[in-house]
């Protein structure tokens, strides 16, 4: 896991509940799990055929409206990477957490009003086949595909758009705080039906990034909400005392608990949905796989009309153990997958990859730091301000060696430098991220002893400036970034040890760890860092929401518009005031210059202390599958492997891999 695909999780109401409702995905589904394939077993693609031979049974059958129908006036095109691809297959992934939307369902299931092109960091038409902003960015009008249809087969129209914005960013029960896509400044856009194919959305102040945030999966589809059938679990629709003994049915507490879990795609069969494959089996405690299946009424075709997706299913294993995820890729179990893999395991995955029929891949990745995030507001007014002490800050990373963490954890081919941006990031430059990277233990020391921390006890440890002793914990859990970062913080632990600094490692499960900093109960939060398009999820290098970790009280300060939270030091508040200023700039070249300055604060002050990085990240692709880019970025921003355009990956041999 990387590029923190844990956030869905806190940006969809603090949690995912298991379906206890769940539906057939469309009129028909259940046919749709023991309809024949029918798909070639091998050879190419026969451009006559439109459509999925599974869905072609379903017209016949009447269960299924034809094609033309079923297919938007324009629909999308997307010209296959390699070749035009068979109709058919099940694509096997996996995922560590039945909870977690973005591995499981995000990356292959995403829609979007824009979209990101798959051989450049460009935003593209999507569900909106045109988009124009007026008055220097405060006004951005979208023109919609007319025909689109929810997999249901109930049309997408912009109804469905001010639902969303009117409804349900604007229930505070829902929504405490209105997103931050359609926020500038602290006010909220809001939203203007045109006609049925046309809505515009209207901001205080320019919100100059607004089609680069729709097109960041995380933000795009929170606004992709099916009216028709959400509105009936909202109070204004339905009565609270209705909706609240629905609730308690359902073994929920709350009306927003029942909306919550029909409102997601991933938990609720029955919730319509845009992208190319739905859910008909939802993953539970008691149920460690998930079954997906193609959308009938995807509104995407090759450049041949013919419609999208190529693959007819997706099946999602629960697998929760590193060894056991690397033992079933080895064994060639898992076709298509980027996430969850340690790169402790590259020399095993390549050993077998040509006997067991896969590849390798080396993608880039974005967010590539085991790191750790100083807090900036700690409850405790002490620790508070050698958190905010340069010099404590600047003593805990010299103590560290890199090059030796590299040795053990990356086979030396890693590299070290503080986290500020990549370089393939427009605002990095090639001087950031080197401060206080050398590895020097009587610098550490001097550096520690200027904090006010000269004072030991019998032992070497160091006390604190009121006589206590000091100590650290790092709060964190098991992820990947490279290396398994539980080792990592070890070695960060024994380094700190040396210079008089005793620390602890609190390893805990994700959804506890994401609630305990975000309530500012740690000292150091160890978690990975963005390094491309941070710019649209600014948490990261700007606090300005709960999840800035390292300044999650400042976030809140500034998310709530000064009502909750905490007021920043003036050195924090630059950063939000920089931020806003960049948000709002329709410049290009004055908004880089002012993601730069946000970069070069990092840079000089090191909030957060990066550790190792890893070279690449791998991709493991089923040796049968075409279509997939052998580069490219591994982004959450990016939505992960959905930049690689899976509706248009296929098998050369579909047969061979149906259920």
């Amino acid at each position: 896991m990387k590029g923190p695909s844990r956030r869905e999780f806190v940006k969809t109401g603090g949690g995912l509940l298991l379906a206890s409702m769940a539906a057939p995905l469309v009129a028909g589904c259940s046919a749709l799990s023991t309809a024949p394939s029918g798909s070639s077993s091998s050879g190419s693609a026969s451009l006559s055929q439109k459509e999925s031979p599974m869905l072609s049974a379903l017209v016949k059958q009447g269960k299924l409206p034809k094609l033309a129908e079923r297919l938007p006036k324009t629909p999308a095109i997307v010209k296959p990477l390699e070749q035009a691809g068979l109709y058919g297959g099940t694509m096997r992934r996996a995922i560590t957490s039945p909870t977690s939307i973005i591995d499981g369902y995000q990356e292959t299931g995403h829609a979007g009003l824009v979209e990101w092109a798959q051989s450049e960091i460009k935003v593209i038409p999507g569900l909106a086949e045109s988009w124009t902003p007026t008055d220097q960015g405060k006004s951005w009008t979208f023109h919609l595909r007319e025909g689109v249809k929810w997999s249901d087969g109930h049309p997408f129209t912009a109804d469905d758009l001010v639902f969303a914005v009117q409804r349900v960013f604007a229930n505070t029960t829902l929504n405490p705080v209105f997103p931050s896509f359609m926020t500038v400044n602290g006010k909220p856009g809001t939203i203007k039906k045109l006609d049925d194919l046309t809505v515009r959305f209207n901001f205080a102040e320019p919100n100059a990034l607004f089609p680069e945030f729709l097109a960041f999966p995380s933000d795009g589809m929170q606004i992709l909400l099916a009216e028709h059938y959400l509105s009936q679990y909202l109070p204004d629709t339905t009565p609270v005392d209705q909706l609240t003994a629905a609730a308690k049915k359902a073994g929920f507490q709350t009306w927003n608990e029942l909306y919550l879990n029909q409102s997601s795609p991933w938990l609720n069969p029955a919730c319509p949905q845009l992208g190319a494959w739905g859910v008909t089996k939802a993953m539970t405690g008691a149920n460690g796989q998930a079954t997906l299946e193609r959308n009938p009424y995807y509104w995407k075709t090759d450049d041949h009309g013919r419609q999208l997706p190529y693959i007819d299913r997706l099946q999602v294993d629960l697998i929760e153990d590193q060894e056991t995820l690397a033992l079933r890729i080895s064994n060639g179990e898992i076709d298509w997958q980027n996430q969850l893999i340690s790169f402790a395991d590259i020399t095993t995955l390549v050993n077998n990859s040509k006997q067991n029929g896969y590849e390798v891949l080396h993608w880039t990745t974005d967010g590539p730091w085991i790191s750790l995030y100083t807090n900036q507001c700690h409850a405790d007014p002490v620790m508070r301000k050698l958190m905010q002490d340069i010099n404590f800050r600047a003593g805990l990373s010299v103590a560290i060696n890199r090059k030796e963490m590299n040795t053990a954890l990356m086979a030396g081919q890693g590299q070290y430098f503080q986290p500020c941006g990549i370089s393939p990031d427009p605002y990095w430059e090639p001087s950031f991220g080197h401060t206080f990277t050398e590895y020097d233990v009587d610098k550490a020391n001097k550096y520690l002893d200027q904090a006010g921390l000269s004072k030991k006890d019998s032992q070497g440890n160091r006390l604190r400036p009121d006589g206590k002793p000091l100590s650290l914990t790092i709060t964190t859990f098991t992820y990947e970034t490279g290396a398994n970062s539980l080792d990592a913080y070890q070695y960060v632990v024994r380094y700190w040890q040396r210079v008089g600094v005793p620390s602890l490692i609190s390893n805990i499960n994700e959804q506890l760890w994401a609630q305990r900093v975000e309530a500012n109960q740690y000292d150091l939060a160890g978690y990975t860092v963005a390094g491309l398009l941070w710019e649209i999820d600014p948490e990261w290098y700007v606090p300005v929401a709960s999840d800035c970790y390292w300044a999650p009280l400042f976030g809140i300060w500034y998310a709530t518009n000064g009502h909750s939270g905490e007021e920043p030091p003036p050195d924090i508040k630059k950063l939000q005031t920089l931020y806003n200023q960049m948000k709002a700039s329709v410049d290009q070249k004055t908004r880089l210059g002012l993601g730069r300055q946000i970069l070069e604060q990092h840079n000089k002050n090191v909030y957060i202390i990066g550790t190792v990085t890893q070279p690449f990240f791998p991709f493991i692709v089923n040796s049968d599958i075409i279509n997939t880019p052998k580069s490219h970025i591994d982004s959450f921003r990016l939505g992960h492997e959905s930049v690689a355009l899976p509706e248009q990956v296929a098998y050369r041999h579909p047969g061979k891999f149906s259920s």
